[in-house]
């Protein structure tokens, strides 16, 4: 199929009104909000017709904080986000202490400074910050001169290379508040006009079908089952809060608890084509490393995205994006590295069938406890030592001097605080099994290097609770899985390797290899194996961590992770919020 460019971008070089890729519009048009909504948008926004846009020079960092912060708690618009914002802070306050949104919007139309009329909304952003630690929008020059874009109505697939810098902070709408619905449906625009455009369209309806149905009998199914931690739970509030009648709310239980379980479940058989919603924060320099990137991309949809976010980037800093266009070298490197393994690399003969996550470590430093012990020791030094030579010191030392200067590092450390730099020595490389939706969570790990191969179908995961959901749920989740290998294959056949990516589903296995220093692995560990975590990457953070503990022995039981199991991972975390709820509400 033949892409137009005047379908998404105009003769003026701005993009079209009502602009979007894959799916229908996210968001209100701009037809669709009154002048002073306009107004407001236009202030501090770079468009108020589009799914791709800018925040300008006049939103505070902490605004921009508040809104990102919000994605995954919300399936509004940036844009509908600020309105609501402006709209909360008026009601909410005393008479005539704030301005209404009309008179904001007068205030903007008549050139008037901003800052002191919105003394409220800016505390009402900068207390968001406060109690969730986000931090957006240091100012300087060049290097860290800070863009801020939003990505609304965009493919799964193409989050994860939206989200590729290491440098950048993102914000994504999270899956649990992401209906499986043919308006968040896209279709991927290397099959518009073919014939594979039906078939997606019919596996979508089929997928969406099973959604619903497991998603359905999940939430009956594990509230029925847990019933007895429910009265764990209500027994524990009564002996925390002292109030004999204390229980857990019915929203904490059947949204917070089951509710999020369920949603866990069912996400398996979201696809890649499923759209999202996703808020960018990067430094100017590297977004257009990003830029070039993505508009040299195999994936039409990413090099649309990719001139979009040049063009409204361009409205903030006009001559640092302005470079940043498409490069015919990385517009080559998937095809070569194809090629590459046609040539040297034989068909493998896996048989596609259900799958267990899992990790394994592969390569490490050789002796790298030493090394890190030396490094502790190195940083503590007057440096008439060499590093080597701390190493043959380490060497010979006994299991409770090693275990000294481990603890050493760990002692009196608060929960927040993070480890000690000294141990940022030598590399643990692991290679992971693990399906598309626990990959989604842990590639958002900075301290990490990555390397994914392409989505495909050499095997899936079924969640270990389908079996138990009765019906035909089991057999028609290993059909689904069947279509799906079906339809990734044909598109292979055809040289739609791009379209391909989109067919898998949360289900589907990937091979991913990643490197993590010491202190990388340890961070992980802390926050992925927390109980509110999937069941799929947490298994993954458990089993690295032990892997690695079983290479730096004189460590262990010092790394703080959970490594308990959890039938209902949000109780724990949803339990202690409800009770601190009561002991506040006793208080007053």
């Amino acid at each position: 199929m033949k892409i137009r460019e005047s379908d998404y971008f105009a003769e003026d070089g701005r993009l079209v009104p009502g602009f979007k890729v894959m799916g229908g519009f996210k968001g209100r048009r701009a037809h669709e909000y009154t002048p002073a909504e306009r107004t407001i948008i236009r202030h501090f926004f770079t468009n108020d017709d589009s799914n791709v846009y800018c925040a300008t020079e006049n939103m505070s960092s902490q605004l921009w904080a508040l809104l990102m912060g919000q994605y995954a708690r919300s399936p509004d618009s940036a844009k509908d986000r600020l309105l609501t914002l402006f709209r909360d802070v008026h009601e909410k306050a005393e008479e005539g202490t704030t301005l209404s949104l009309e008179e904001v919007a007068g205030t903007i139309e008549r050139g008037r400074n901003l800052s002191e009329v919105l003394t409220a909304h800016f505390y009402v952003a900068g207390d968001f910050v406060d109690r969730f630690g986000v931090k957006y929008g240091h100012a300087s020059l060049r290097d860290s001169g800070v863009v801020g874009l939003c990505f609304e109505g965009v493919s799964q697939r193409a989050t994860k290379h939206l989200e590729s810098a290491r440098e950048g902070a993102y914000q994504e709408q999270s899956t649990r508040a992401l209906p499986f619905t043919p308006i968040n449906m896209g279709m991927p625009l290397e099959v518009r006009e073919t014939p594979f455009e039906s078939r997606f369209m019919a596996f979508a309806e089929k997928a969406s079908a099973l959604y619903g149905d497991i998603l359905r009998t999940a939430k009956t199914h594990l509230s029925e089952k847990y019933a007895y931690l429910r009265a764990e739970a209500n027994s524990e509030m009564v002996r925390a809060t002292g109030i004999a009648d204390a229980k857990l709310s019915k929203r904490a239980w059947e949204n917070g608890i089951v509710g999020a379980k369920a949603f866990d479940i069912a996400r398996y058989l979201l696809p890649q084509q499923m759209t999202t919603s996703l808020g960018m924060t990067l430094n100017a320099r590297r977004l257009q490393d990003q830029l070039t990137e993505w508009q040299s991309s195999e994936f039409v949809e990413l090099r649309i995205l990719g001139r979009a976010a040049q063009i409204e980037s361009m409205e903030i800093m006009p001559s640092l994006m302005k470079h940043g266009g498409p490069s015919e070298f990385h517009g080559d490197l998937a095809r070569r590295r194809r090629s590459l393994n046609d040539e040297f690399v034989p068909s493998g003969d896996v048989a596609y069938r259900n799958l267990p996550v899992s990790s394994r470590l592969i390569k490490h430093t050789q002796d790298i406890e030493n090394a890190v012990l030396a490094s502790i020791l190195f940083n503590g030094s007057d440096s008439t030592h060499s590093f080597e030579e701390l190493e043959v010191i380490v060497r010979g030392l006994s299991l409770e001097d090693r275990r000294k200067i481990a603890a050493s590092q760990f002692e009196g450390k608060e929960p927040h605080e993070l480890n000690p730099k000294t141990m940022e020595v030598g590399s643990f490389t692991f290679e992971r099994t693990y399906d598309i939706g626990a990959y989604r969570d842990l590639q958002r790990q900075r301290g990490d290097r990555q390397q994914i191969a392409p989505y495909s179908t050499f095997a899936y995961n079924m969640p270990k609770e389908i079996p138990d959901l009765g019906g035909d749920l089991e057999e028609r989740f290993h059909e689904v899985a069947r279509e799906v290998k079906q339809l990734h294959d044909d598109l292979i056949d055809a040289g739609l390797h791009s379209a391909a990516e989109y067919v898998p589903l949360m289900a589907n296995m990937i091979r991913h290899v990643t490197t993590k220093d010491p202190v990388q692995c340890f961070y992980e560990a802390k926050l992925r194996a927390q109980a509110a975590g999937a069941d799929s990457y947490r298994k993954i953070a458990r089993q690295e961590i032990h892997q690695v503990l079983n290479v730096m022995p004189s460590f262990k039981g010092l790394v703080e992770f959970d490594d308990a199991e959890y039938p209902l991972n949000r109780l724990p975390e949803t339990l202690r919020m409800e009770i601190d709820r009561v002991i506040k509400r006793k208080r007053k």
